[in-house]
């Protein structure tokens, strides 16, 4: 028995053989890495991960990517021989040349430890005795097993060690910066309370300067440009400059007005300025012969991480921790944005998505949590930022040093089948004062371009809302717009489009029609069927089923042998729209609505389900990182993936995108052909899954045609020009408007309770085959002799079926072509298993073991 059944896994479609690779989309961080101007200041590079990006400093559009490295890159810097030259070292310790083109001129394995990642890497200048200028790459690593601050000094043209130096470390964290440009730099290392200056060029001779006072810590470090100077942030929001920092006692003057600790600070590069920043979200500029003198640039998206100097004091960089780099000029005005991938930054890893992953069906986009208070438009497909969308309008509130402040947060997501509407739900609560709850409706404006505030409904749940849907489209005759609710009152609520009337003019609002509750249950999830008839709201562990136009109570569905609680509902779609799905934390249902009864069952640990719009296939992320792929009219999965993150990192949310067209390609599996998945991870990276071809593969360098360069018009081109093959004749119904091949599938595959009587079907549906037979007798006899006793090779391939196993017999020009398809004896077999309930395994977890070994 147990043979038969691992024969029946390993025969599952799409399982084995597994050529999808994870492939990043999106996120990423450009803000681990102070950016680099060029030597003009015209241009910035961002590191991100193993790639350099060039930005215009003036616009921030992207101007190109320099030729990407083999491991993640801990820090770039400019040549002092050559300025056009930068010079970046991986984590791995690689050291790597880029010329002006941006491709790698030179690749040095330095003689690093091989199990320590690299923490920072600066290039120092050091006058040798001859009087000549030598530069040294100086790389940091954190020992962890002795607790060392190890600093080591690097030949740049054969990559062995010139010296090194240990520091006894407390903790993990410290800084690193040069201290001048020009002739000797000097190294300063703050870490705890401790400061040390290192003179590399007298083998890291030096002194160590204290903080002076009990609770502060360094939070930042920089050196002066010209002077034996650095500057200093710490945990109490003072920063100081130290000066005759090469004495035992070094002086130093006090610029406090951070209240929060300080993240950067940041000399001008005259010296005679100073930038500093923190988490109050403010650029502070300071004179450094006046403490009293200074300026602020208020309001910024996040608080501040990194602040870059461009030469001649050009512009300021500012790395705010939203992930974005906003460019200012020295009178604090805003040139340019830099941001392809919003950060949400929240105090735990959960907490930076509460909205998850919403498909925008007019644009394709991704919506998803921004900056505090803010929705993004993200198109995954060109991997660019459409546009923010302030929900909350309110300020930001910064953070206090012994109170943690509450913002107030989008934590609901949700779009109409057109994307006309959009709704979001927005609270706050604090544990002290009245929790804020707020519903508001969107109306996209098509003149403006913009989403538009039509209502605002305060506290249309007490304490929370758990879950908001809109109904998909019932008919192509009705423009009526439903909506659901669910609250930690108990309750369901539902929504719809009111018009009302003044003496000015008509207006439409959005107001509650009706309430609903089962049993005094707590509700979770709600959701509505694939044609909109049907309301399934989570009770407890119940699953109950309403009529959403009368709000009447239908059925209950309980899964007595797992009573938990349901945290997710979904409605079968196309051949599956009489199942449905709930889940809970430890098991996944699906029901027959037809029958009432239980199909399937399968015990997982379920962290995110999704649904394709336009197929019935479904994906369950776990709690272990292994994605399941299934269709709930089958309880073997059609694709498994174990370890699809990395230990220390959980799926947070996951939603498919449709194709422009459908995938005919035959490396794609059939539930990629339709829609590409999408998954959001903690580390806020939007990852997919691709063949290993496609990941490869960039886009600009595919070519379209045979010996055509890739050029603008080589995309109207065509690769083939057909003459004597064999057509099919477009046929189209009046009543049904769909393709002769393609009716008896629609009738198969539309909901029984929405067809219409069997009389209007006869008609139509005989002809449309009448039809089908008379165009192609015709077409067949105005083809020359003898092309009817050979099958087209294009004809073959341009095959609607998906299966590509099929034997096409075709014997003389009358009789009618018979298709016999391969799979079929694995249906065959596979319907044995059905039919058999001891055959079937309704364990995952154990199908997954079974794939991994």
């Amino acid at each position: 028995m147990k043979e038969q059944m691992s024969n029946k896994l390993f025969n599952a479609d799409d399982v084995m053989n597994d050529d999808l690779v994870v492939k990043r989309q999106g996120g990423g961080s450009i803000i681990d890495h102070r950016p680099l101007f060029s030597n003009d200041g015209e241009t910035l590079y961002v590191v991100w991960k193993q790639v350099i990006r060039a930005y215009s400093a003036k616009t921030g559009d992207f101007v190109r990517e320099l030729e990407p490295a083999d491991n993640k890159i801990a820090g770039i810097a400019w040549s002092s021989d050559d300025l056009s030259m930068i010079i970046g070292c991986t984590e791995n310790g690689v050291l790597i040349n880029w010329d002006t083109h941006g491709l790698i001129t030179k690749n040095l394995k330095l003689n690093t430890h091989n199990n320590l990642k690299i923490r920072s890497f600066h290039i120092v200048n050091i006058i040798s005795v001859k009087q000549n200028d030598i530069q040294q790459a100086l790389i940091t690593y954190y020992i962890q097993p002795s607790n060392i601050i190890q600093l080591v000094l690097f030949d740049l043209e054969d990559g062995s060690i010139v010296k090194s130096h240990n520091i006894k470390a407390y903790s993990p964290d410290y800084f690193v910066d040069i201290i001048g440009n020009y002739g000797n730099n000097l190294i300063a290392v703050a870490h705890e309370v401790d400061l040390h200056i290192l003179q590399p060029a007298r083998n890291f001779i030096g002194g160590i300067h204290k903080i002076g006072f009990g609770g502060r810590r360094f939070t930042c470090v920089t050196g002066h440009p010209e002077e034996d100077c650095v500057a200093t942030g710490d945990s109490s929001g003072r920063v100081a400059v130290w000066g005759h920092i090469l004495e035992k006692r070094a002086s130093y003057g006090s610029y406090h007005w951070h209240t929060l600790p300080v993240t950067e600070v940041v000399f001008s590069k005259s010296g005679r300025h100073m930038y500093s920043g923190g988490n109050e979200s403010v650029l502070v500029k300071w004179t450094l012969s006046d403490p009293n003198d200074k300026s602020f640039l208020p309001r910024l998206p996040a608080p501040i991480k990194h602040l870059t100097i461009a030469p001649n004091n050009l512009y300021v960089a500012v790395s705010t921790f939203d992930n974005g780099i906003i460019v200012v000029n020295p009178q604090r005005k805003l040139t340019a944005v830099i941001q392809n991938f919003t950060w949400g930054v929240g105090v735990s890893q959960k907490d930076l998505f509460p909205a998850g992953l919403t498909l925008d069906p007019r644009t394709g986009s991704l919506v998803l949590n921004s900056r505090t208070g803010h929705v993004q438009f993200f198109d995954p497909k060109t991997k660019s930022l459409l546009y923010n969308i302030n929900i909350t309008a309110q300020n930001i509130l910064s953070q206090s040093r012994s109170v943690i402040i509450v913002n107030t947060e989008v934590t609901k997501i949700a779009l109409n089948y057109n994307g006309s509407w959009m709704a979001t739900v927005e609270e706050r609560d604090d544990k002290i004062s009245c929790p804020e709850v707020r519903l508001k409706f969107w109306q996209y404006d098509t003149e403006k371009q913009v989403f538009s505030l039509n209502t605002s409904i305060e506290l249309p749940h007490e304490y929370g809302v758990n879950a908001l849907q809109f109904q998909p489209r019932t008919s192509f005759d009705k423009e009526d717009v439903l909506a659901v609710t669910t609250g930690e009152d108990n309750k369901f609520k539902l929504w719809n489009l009111s018009q009302s009337s003044s003496i000015y003019k008509k207006t439409s609002h959005w107001q509650c029609y009706g309430v609903g509750l089962y049993r005094e249950l707590p509700v979770s999830d709600a959701g509505f069927s694939q044609d909109g008839s049907l309301l399934g709201v989570a009770f407890g562990s119940s699953l109950t089923i309403w009529t959403p136009e009368s709000n009447t109570f239908k059925c209950s569905l309980t899964n007595n042998r797992y009573p938990q609680q349901i945290k997710r509902i979904e409605f079968g779609k196309f051949e599956a729209c009489h199942l449905a799905i709930s889940a809970s934390s430890e098991h996944i249902a699906v029901w027959n609505l037809l029958t009432l009864s239980m199909t399937w069952s399968v015990p997982l640990r379920l962290t995110t389900l999704t649904t394709d719009s336009l197929s019935a296939f479904m994906a369950v992320f776990t709690e272990d990182n292994t994605l399941f792929v299934f269709s709930p009219l089958n309880s073997t999965p059609v694709y498994i993936r174990k370890n699809i993150l990395e230990d220390n990192s959980l799926v947070l949310a996951a939603s498919f995108v449709p194709h422009p067209c459908e995938k005919r390609v035959l490396n794609y599996k059939k539930w990629q052909r339709k829609s590409q998945l999408f998954f959001l991870d903690s580390n806020q990276e939007l990852l997919t899954l691709e063949t290993e071809s496609e990941a490869a593969t960039s886009l600009e360098n595919l070519i379209i045609g045979r010996g055509l360069p890739a050029t603008a018009f080589s995309h109207m081109l065509a690769e083939k020009t057909a003459s004597s093959i064999e057509r099919d004749t477009s046929f189209f119904h009046d009543q049904f408007n769909t393709s002769k091949k393609s009716i008896a599938e629609e009738l198969l595959t539309i909901p029984a309770h929405t067809l219409p009587s069997k009389k209007i079907l006869y008609g139509p549906f005989v002809l449309s085959f009448k039809a089908h037979i008379t165009e192609k007798v015709k077409v067949q006899e105005e083809k020359p002799s003898g092309e009817d006793n050979e099958l087209s090779t294009d004809a073959a391939n341009d095959s609607d079926d998906e299966d590509t196993s099929k034997i096409i017999l075709k014997d003389s020009p009358k009789k009618e072509k018979k298709t016999i398809n391969q799979s079929d004896v694995k249906n065959n077999i596979h319907d044995e298993f059905e039919t058999n309930p001891n055959l079937v395994s309704y364990d995952w977890t154990c199908v997954a073991d079974i794939y991994s070994s």
